[in-house]
Protein backbone atom coordinates (compact mmCIF):
# COMPACT_ATOMS: atom_id res chain seq x y z
CA UNK A 1 0.00 0.00 0.00
CA UNK A 2 2.60 2.51 -0.40
CA UNK A 3 1.72 5.56 -1.23
CA UNK A 4 4.74 7.19 -3.15
CA UNK A 5 5.08 10.82 -2.85
CA UNK A 6 7.56 12.10 -5.64
CA UNK A 7 4.35 11.47 -7.71
CA UNK A 8 2.96 14.76 -6.35
CA UNK A 9 6.22 16.61 -6.42
CA UNK A 10 5.63 19.44 -8.50
CA UNK A 11 1.66 18.65 -9.17
CA UNK A 12 -1.18 21.27 -8.97
CA UNK A 13 -2.21 19.22 -5.31
CA UNK A 14 1.32 18.89 -4.40
CA UNK A 15 0.75 21.06 -1.15
CA UNK A 16 -1.75 18.52 0.50
CA UNK A 17 -0.60 16.78 2.92
CA UNK A 18 -0.88 12.67 3.43
CA UNK A 19 1.35 9.88 5.27
CA UNK A 20 4.09 8.24 3.21
CA UNK A 21 2.80 4.87 2.37
CA UNK A 22 5.67 3.46 4.95
CA UNK A 23 4.19 5.43 7.57
CA UNK A 24 0.50 3.97 6.67
CA UNK A 25 -0.58 1.55 9.57
CA UNK A 26 -3.18 -0.79 10.07
CA UNK A 27 -4.72 1.39 12.81
CA UNK A 28 -4.11 4.13 10.39
CA UNK A 29 -5.98 2.78 7.75
CA UNK A 30 -9.18 1.30 10.01
CA UNK A 31 -9.53 5.18 11.74
CA UNK A 32 -9.83 6.56 8.07
CA UNK A 33 -11.87 3.91 6.27
CA UNK A 34 -14.08 4.50 9.54
CA UNK A 35 -14.24 8.32 9.19
CA UNK A 36 -15.35 7.69 5.19
CA UNK A 37 -18.19 5.06 6.23
CA UNK A 38 -19.41 7.65 8.63
CA UNK A 39 -19.25 10.40 5.94
CA UNK A 40 -20.91 8.86 3.52
CA UNK A 41 -23.72 8.18 5.37
CA UNK A 42 -24.26 11.26 7.19
CA UNK A 43 -24.23 13.14 3.95
CA UNK A 44 -27.36 12.14 2.73
CA UNK A 45 -29.14 13.07 5.95
CA UNK A 46 -27.84 16.24 5.72
CA UNK A 47 -29.16 16.57 2.49
CA UNK A 48 -32.43 15.06 3.34
CA UNK A 49 -32.77 16.51 6.93
CA UNK A 50 -32.11 20.02 5.14
CA UNK A 51 -33.95 20.17 1.67
CA UNK A 52 -37.01 19.37 4.25
CA UNK A 53 -36.09 22.29 6.57
CA UNK A 54 -35.89 24.64 3.48
CA UNK A 55 -39.18 23.52 2.12
CA UNK A 56 -41.00 23.62 5.30
CA UNK A 57 -39.84 27.25 5.50
CA UNK A 58 -40.39 27.95 1.40
CA UNK A 59 -43.90 26.46 1.92
CA UNK A 60 -45.64 27.83 4.65
CA UNK A 61 -45.84 31.51 4.54
CA UNK A 62 -46.12 31.68 8.53
CA UNK A 63 -42.51 30.88 8.31
CA UNK A 64 -41.15 33.85 5.74
CA UNK A 65 -39.99 36.40 8.67
CA UNK A 66 -36.34 37.87 9.15
CA UNK A 67 -34.88 34.76 11.42
CA UNK A 68 -36.78 31.83 9.91
CA UNK A 69 -35.00 32.73 6.48
CA UNK A 70 -31.58 33.47 8.53
CA UNK A 71 -32.04 29.70 9.46
CA UNK A 72 -32.99 28.76 5.76
CA UNK A 73 -29.27 30.51 5.01
CA UNK A 74 -28.00 27.78 7.48
CA UNK A 75 -29.72 25.06 6.29
CA UNK A 76 -28.91 25.86 2.92
CA UNK A 77 -25.15 26.04 3.79
CA UNK A 78 -25.53 22.60 5.48
CA UNK A 79 -27.65 20.55 2.62
CA UNK A 80 -24.39 22.12 -0.04
CA UNK A 81 -22.18 20.51 2.60
CA UNK A 82 -23.74 17.05 2.63
CA UNK A 83 -23.93 17.81 -1.10
CA UNK A 84 -20.24 18.91 -2.08
CA UNK A 85 -18.29 18.55 1.04
CA UNK A 86 -18.62 15.18 2.42
CA UNK A 87 -18.87 13.12 -0.50
CA UNK A 88 -15.09 14.76 -1.69
CA UNK A 89 -14.13 14.13 1.38
CA UNK A 90 -14.75 10.48 1.01
CA UNK A 91 -13.14 10.77 -2.62
CA UNK A 92 -9.74 12.45 -1.17
CA UNK A 93 -10.06 9.79 1.74
CA UNK A 94 -10.38 7.01 -0.50
CA UNK A 95 -7.71 7.79 -3.00
CA UNK A 96 -5.00 7.83 -0.41
CA UNK A 97 -6.37 4.38 0.97
CA UNK A 98 -6.02 2.88 -2.59
CA UNK A 99 -3.37 5.01 -3.90
CA UNK A 100 -5.41 7.18 -6.44
CA UNK A 101 -3.04 10.60 -7.16
CA UNK A 102 -6.34 11.49 -9.29
CA UNK A 103 -9.02 10.65 -6.19
CA UNK A 104 -6.79 12.11 -3.99
CA UNK A 105 -5.85 15.30 -5.79
CA UNK A 106 -9.57 15.93 -6.91
CA UNK A 107 -11.21 15.24 -3.70
CA UNK A 108 -8.59 16.78 -1.72
CA UNK A 109 -9.06 20.12 -3.51
CA UNK A 110 -12.91 20.02 -3.79
CA UNK A 111 -13.42 19.06 -0.19
CA UNK A 112 -10.69 21.38 1.43
CA UNK A 113 -12.32 24.08 -0.58
CA UNK A 114 -15.73 23.42 -0.09
CA UNK A 115 -15.58 23.19 3.91
CA UNK A 116 -13.17 26.07 4.61
CA UNK A 117 -16.18 28.22 2.79
CA UNK A 118 -19.23 26.73 3.92
CA UNK A 119 -17.41 27.01 7.63
CA UNK A 120 -16.96 30.39 7.16
CA UNK A 121 -20.23 30.98 5.68
CA UNK A 122 -21.76 29.16 8.41
CA UNK A 123 -19.84 31.39 11.08
CA UNK A 124 -20.64 34.33 9.90
CA UNK A 125 -24.42 33.67 9.29
CA UNK A 126 -24.48 32.27 13.13
CA UNK A 127 -23.22 35.99 13.70
CA UNK A 128 -25.50 37.07 11.62
CA UNK A 129 -28.64 35.66 13.17
CA UNK A 130 -27.00 36.78 17.04
CA UNK A 131 -26.94 40.16 16.01
CA UNK A 132 -30.60 39.88 14.25
CA UNK A 133 -32.02 38.62 17.90
CA UNK A 134 -29.88 41.40 19.67
CA UNK A 135 -31.50 44.22 17.04
CA UNK A 136 -34.95 42.41 17.30
CA UNK A 137 -35.58 42.56 21.15
CA UNK A 138 -34.31 45.95 21.41
CA UNK A 139 -36.74 47.10 18.90
CA UNK A 140 -34.08 48.73 16.50
CA UNK A 141 -34.40 45.72 13.74
CA UNK A 142 -34.29 47.40 10.19
CA UNK A 143 -34.13 43.58 8.84
CA UNK A 144 -37.10 43.00 6.42
CA UNK A 145 -36.67 39.62 4.40
CA UNK A 146 -35.68 41.00 1.29
CA UNK A 147 -32.88 42.32 3.30
CA UNK A 148 -31.70 39.05 4.61
CA UNK A 149 -31.99 37.68 1.69
CA UNK A 150 -29.50 40.12 -0.26
CA UNK A 151 -27.47 39.67 2.93
CA UNK A 152 -26.93 36.21 2.74
CA UNK A 153 -26.82 36.59 -0.59
CA UNK A 154 -23.61 39.07 -0.56
CA UNK A 155 -22.01 37.24 2.14
CA UNK A 156 -21.81 34.14 -0.12
CA UNK A 157 -20.87 35.89 -3.30
CA UNK A 158 -18.02 38.01 -1.15
CA UNK A 159 -16.60 34.88 0.51
CA UNK A 160 -16.60 33.00 -2.71
CA UNK A 161 -14.77 35.45 -4.31
CA UNK A 162 -12.10 35.16 -1.09
CA UNK A 163 -11.52 31.56 -1.14
CA UNK A 164 -11.69 31.17 -4.96
CA UNK A 165 -8.77 33.94 -5.48
CA UNK A 166 -6.94 32.45 -2.28
CA UNK A 167 -7.61 28.41 -3.70
CA UNK A 168 -5.41 29.52 -7.01
CA UNK A 169 -2.52 30.65 -4.64
CA UNK A 170 -2.74 27.19 -2.32
CA UNK A 171 -1.68 24.84 -5.13
CA UNK A 172 1.94 26.58 -5.68
CA UNK A 173 2.67 28.02 -2.23
CA UNK A 174 2.70 26.32 1.52
CA UNK A 175 3.49 29.78 2.83
CA UNK A 176 0.35 31.48 1.54
CA UNK A 177 -1.61 28.51 2.82
CA UNK A 178 -0.16 29.23 6.21
CA UNK A 179 -1.33 32.94 5.75
CA UNK A 180 -4.94 31.77 4.67
CA UNK A 181 -4.89 30.05 7.58
CA UNK A 182 -4.07 32.91 10.06
CA UNK A 183 -6.66 35.27 7.98
CA UNK A 184 -9.48 32.53 8.44
CA UNK A 185 -8.78 32.48 12.23
CA UNK A 186 -8.74 36.17 12.39
CA UNK A 187 -11.98 36.28 11.16
CA UNK A 188 -13.33 33.21 13.22
CA UNK A 189 -12.12 35.56 16.35
CA UNK A 190 -13.83 38.76 15.02
CA UNK A 191 -16.92 36.61 14.60
CA UNK A 192 -17.07 34.91 17.13
CA UNK A 193 -16.38 38.43 19.47
CA UNK A 194 -19.47 40.15 17.73
CA UNK A 195 -21.47 36.94 18.71
CA UNK A 196 -20.34 37.33 21.94
CA UNK A 197 -21.09 41.07 22.32
CA UNK A 198 -24.79 40.65 20.55
CA UNK A 199 -25.86 37.96 23.20
CA UNK A 200 -24.12 40.02 25.92
CA UNK A 201 -26.57 42.72 25.06
CA UNK A 202 -29.86 40.34 24.20
CA UNK A 203 -29.45 39.51 28.01
CA UNK A 204 -29.53 42.83 29.19
CA UNK A 205 -32.44 43.22 27.45
CA UNK A 206 -34.27 40.18 29.09
CA UNK A 207 -32.89 41.11 32.68
CA UNK A 208 -34.14 44.58 31.91
CA UNK A 209 -37.58 43.20 30.96
CA UNK A 210 -37.61 41.17 33.38
CA UNK A 211 -37.45 43.65 36.55
CA UNK A 212 -40.39 45.59 34.37
CA UNK A 213 -42.90 42.75 34.53
CA UNK A 214 -41.80 42.15 38.40
CA UNK A 215 -42.64 46.11 38.49
CA UNK A 216 -46.21 45.10 36.42
CA UNK A 217 -45.09 47.42 33.29
CA UNK A 218 -45.69 46.82 29.89
CA UNK A 219 -42.77 44.10 28.70
CA UNK A 220 -41.98 41.91 25.80
CA UNK A 221 -43.14 38.00 26.21
CA UNK A 222 -40.31 37.01 27.94
CA UNK A 223 -40.76 33.38 27.67
CA UNK A 224 -41.29 33.66 23.80
CA UNK A 225 -37.86 35.31 23.27
CA UNK A 226 -36.33 33.64 25.85
CA UNK A 227 -36.90 30.27 23.83
CA UNK A 228 -35.97 31.95 20.26
CA UNK A 229 -32.63 33.16 22.22
CA UNK A 230 -31.69 29.79 23.76
CA UNK A 231 -32.68 27.76 20.28
CA UNK A 232 -30.38 29.94 18.51
CA UNK A 233 -27.47 29.07 21.45
CA UNK A 234 -28.10 25.85 21.04
CA UNK A 235 -27.20 26.22 17.74
CA UNK A 236 -24.34 28.15 18.20
CA UNK A 237 -23.42 25.85 21.42
CA UNK A 238 -23.26 22.56 18.63
CA UNK A 239 -21.31 24.63 16.14
CA UNK A 240 -18.75 25.18 18.25
CA UNK A 241 -18.43 21.97 19.79
CA UNK A 242 -18.36 20.23 16.58
CA UNK A 243 -15.69 22.36 15.76
CA UNK A 244 -13.48 23.10 18.55
CA UNK A 245 -11.66 19.84 18.11
CA UNK A 246 -10.76 20.62 14.59
CA UNK A 247 -9.33 23.86 15.76
CA UNK A 248 -7.23 22.96 18.69
CA UNK A 249 -5.73 20.50 15.89
CA UNK A 250 -4.78 22.82 13.11
CA UNK A 251 -3.31 25.10 16.51
CA UNK A 252 -1.47 22.09 17.63
CA UNK A 253 -0.41 20.80 14.18
CA UNK A 254 0.92 24.77 13.25
CA UNK A 255 3.90 23.87 15.70
CA UNK A 256 4.03 19.29 15.38
CA UNK A 257 5.03 17.48 12.52
CA UNK A 258 1.65 17.64 10.36
CA UNK A 259 2.81 14.94 8.36
CA UNK A 260 2.93 12.47 11.04
CA UNK A 261 0.97 9.29 10.54
CA UNK A 262 -0.58 9.82 14.19
CA UNK A 263 -1.68 13.59 13.80
CA UNK A 264 -3.17 12.88 10.30
CA UNK A 265 -5.39 10.47 12.00
CA UNK A 266 -6.74 12.88 14.55
CA UNK A 267 -7.09 15.58 11.68
CA UNK A 268 -9.17 12.83 10.13
CA UNK A 269 -11.63 12.13 12.64
CA UNK A 270 -11.82 16.32 13.74
CA UNK A 271 -12.73 16.89 9.90
CA UNK A 272 -15.81 14.23 9.97
CA UNK A 273 -16.65 15.92 13.92
CA UNK A 274 -16.86 19.27 12.07
CA UNK A 275 -18.96 17.62 8.81
CA UNK A 276 -21.58 15.96 11.15
CA UNK A 277 -22.86 19.24 12.29
CA UNK A 278 -24.91 19.41 8.81
CA UNK A 279 -26.72 16.54 9.57
CA UNK A 280 -27.35 17.16 13.37
CA UNK A 281 -28.41 20.86 12.66
CA UNK A 282 -31.59 20.17 11.18
CA UNK A 283 -32.47 17.59 14.30
CA UNK A 284 -31.87 20.96 16.46
CA UNK A 285 -34.56 22.92 14.30
CA UNK A 286 -36.82 20.31 14.61
CA UNK A 287 -36.55 19.49 18.26
CA UNK A 288 -36.51 22.98 19.67
CA UNK A 289 -38.34 24.92 16.99
CA UNK A 290 -42.36 24.40 16.36
CA UNK A 291 -43.29 26.03 13.80
CA UNK A 292 -41.08 23.86 11.27
CA UNK A 293 -41.68 20.74 13.47
CA UNK A 294 -45.24 20.97 12.29
CA UNK A 295 -44.36 22.55 8.65
CA UNK A 296 -41.84 19.30 8.47
CA UNK A 297 -44.66 16.93 9.58
CA UNK A 298 -47.33 18.46 7.24
CA UNK A 299 -44.69 17.96 4.13
CA UNK A 300 -44.06 14.20 5.33
CA UNK A 301 -47.79 13.25 5.88
CA UNK A 302 -48.15 15.05 1.83
CA UNK A 303 -45.64 12.91 0.54
CA UNK A 304 -46.70 9.83 2.10
CA UNK A 305 -50.40 10.56 1.05
CA UNK A 306 -49.31 11.28 -2.82
CA UNK A 307 -46.47 8.17 -2.65
CA UNK A 308 -50.34 5.95 -1.50
CA UNK A 309 -52.36 7.12 -4.46
CA UNK A 310 -49.84 6.31 -6.69
CA UNK A 311 -50.16 2.88 -5.33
Amino acid sequence: MAFNSSHLSGSWCSFLAFPNGSEITSFYYKVTLTTCVVSSLLAPMAVVANALILAAIWNYPSLRTPSYVLLAGLAFTDLLTGLVTQPFYVVHKLGELTESIEMFCIGGMVSGSAGYYFSSLTGTMMTIIAVERWLHMSRRSLLTVRRVVTLFITCLVALLLFFAGNTYYWSYTNEFFSVFIILLLLGAAFNFSLTLFAYFKVFQIIRHHQRQVQTNQNAIDIKKYKKSVFTILYILALFLLSYAPFLVCILVVSVVDFRSISWNGIFNVCTTIVLSSSALNPLLYYWRIKEIRNSVRAILRNLCCKQYELE
